[in-house]
């Protein structure tokens, strides 16, 4: 896992103050890690135009710029005048080793924004709107240095966003950048080192970005066991039965010893896959909320999840029935799996107040953090473009996802992955970890068209992670 931070402001400063590090010798080293990013990009018949701002964004594209002028073919555009100190240091050093300064927009093959970066603290003026529509437009390789300009510092974004291939973020990730409405905007992310190691640079924080080796798959080490050795998952089954049959064979197929689904027997259903009416003996978790159409019998399923002390994963329907305020106030181990929608009709059943899809997709880490630390015995996977695992106040960020997984039934297997993870032993937070992970990572793995991938591929997709 890596961290992430709100604003990295504070973690500078903490260079200057404890290794004695000057704001100069981190800014070469950013435009250092910048050049290196253009470089790969450049060829002698290539060119290059960094866009520079007046303050020390720009100013690191300056370097940048300094570092790669007598090699390659690069220009200095300034759509406003230099302001900052440092910024006007960098470009009297551009201007006396002779990197060209142009006075408009030209063609290039890689464009580097370079105008704000972090430091924005107000919406973008029409007229820089315009420039950031012209630069989406070319045709260019488009690189940003630290964050996309559009994006200001307290996380809310302006009308128009340059669009990058690539992002060269500084000193260490900023939470900005995993937002779901920046998927498309922020390409490739790569830290820069700003001349101390990575570690060194950072603090604790509360925001985590998970990688890919992260993930611990449920591998069988002990020999001697049975299939109760892994547990059983019991799932509550709905009208829309396929989703509870999507669920059990996600459990099923991610490890879980026994699944049964409770409900009405039906003709077709996997052979592996058991029916029963009742809540079995041995059940070590419930799932439910999946194919649950409404309006359904509320008093027999509150009975089914609240007259024991397992665990529950609650998907879909629940979230919109108010017997979710009940479950929520049990204190009973739960896993809520969310997606915006759906977590918005959670918001308004807790906070009592309705709370927009597009408000909760502009500001996720801020409700999910917050709903988190209201329901410390909850584990919220806030579904998205990057899913969010919160809780107690941690938020757990996977950026995996692919639209491949954007089809009705992706859910509902993730729902009984997370369910098998539980039901083998794993905490509820690690179980929606891992299961979150191994659900993506098959996604990316799998070599179809990202259109034509199904619930069952992902579930036959874990074979081979």
């Amino acid at each position: 896992m890596h961290y992430a931070y709100e604003e990295t402001h504070t973690l500078d400063e903490r260079c200057y103050t404890h290794f004695s590090l000057s704001p100069e010798i981190l800014m070469e080293h950013a435009g250092l890690a910048l050049a290196s990013a253009v470089k790969k990009k450049l060829t002698c018949k290539k060119n290059a135009l960094f866009i520079c701002g007046s303050g020390n964004n720009g100013a690191d594209g300056m370097v940048a710029a300094r570092l790669l002028h007598g090699k390659f073919n690069v220009a200095l555009y300034l759509p406003s005048q230099v302001k900052s100190p440092l910024a006007q240091l960098q470009l009297e050093r551009a201007k006396k080793l002779g990197v060209p300064i142009v006075e408009t927009l030209i063609d290039a093959d890689v464009y580097v924004d370079a105008l704000f970066g972090s430091g924005l603290n107000r919406p973008l003026e029409s007229v820089t709107c315009k420039l950031l529509e012209a630069l989406n437009t070319q045709k260019g390789y488009k690189i940003a240095c630290d964050i996309p300009s559009g994006i200001l510092n307290d996380l809310t974004l302006s009308s128009t966003i340059f669009h990058a291939h690539e992002t060269i973020v500084m000193g260490a990730l900023k939470l900005c950048l995993l937002n779901d409405t920046l998927k498309d905007a922020v390409g490739k992310i790569r830290v820069a080192s700003l001349g101390i190691t990575r570690k060194a640079y950072e603090v604790p924080s509360p925001f985590f970005v998970l990688q890919k080796k992260d993930l611990k798959l449920p591998f069988r080490t002990q020999k001697n066991s049975n299939k109760g050795s892994f547990g059983h998952v019991a799932i509550l089954q709905g009208t829309k039965e396929g989703a509870a049959h999507l669920a059990g064979i996600g459990a099923f197929h991610f490890g879980a010893g026994l699944v049964s689904l409770i409900g009405e027997k039906i003709k077709k259903l996997p052979v592996y896959l058991m029916h029963t009416p009742t809540l079995p003996k041995n059940a070590s978790v419930i799932l439910a909320g999946m194919g649950l159409e409404m309006p359904f019998d509320a008093t027999w399923v509150k009975h089914l999840l609240l007259s024991n002390d397992l665990p529950l994963v609650i998907d879909a329907s629940l979230c919109h029935h108010e017997l979710i305020v009940e479950l929520l106030n049990s204190q009973k181990p739960l896993v809520l799996t969310p997606h915006p929608k759906e977590f918005s009709s959670i918001l308004s059943f807790t906070c009592k107040e309705k709370i927009r899809v597009e408000e909760i997709q502009s500001n996720r880490f801020f409700y999910a953090k917050q709903f988190s630390e209201i329901f410390p015995h909850v584990v919220l996977v806030l579904k998205g473009a990057n899913t969010i695992i919160a809780h107690k106040g941690e938020l757990f960020i996977n950026t995996y996802g692919t639209p491949s997984l954007a089809k009705g039934g992706s859910g509902d297997v993730l729902a009984g992955m997370i369910g098998a993870l539980i039901a083998q032993g794993y905490s509820l937070k690690d179980a929606a970890i891992h299961a979150s992970l191994a659900h993506a990572l098959v996604s990316k793995k799998l070599t179809c068209n990202n259109f034509a991938l199904t619930p069952l591929d992902i579930c036959k997709g874990l074979k081979c992670l």
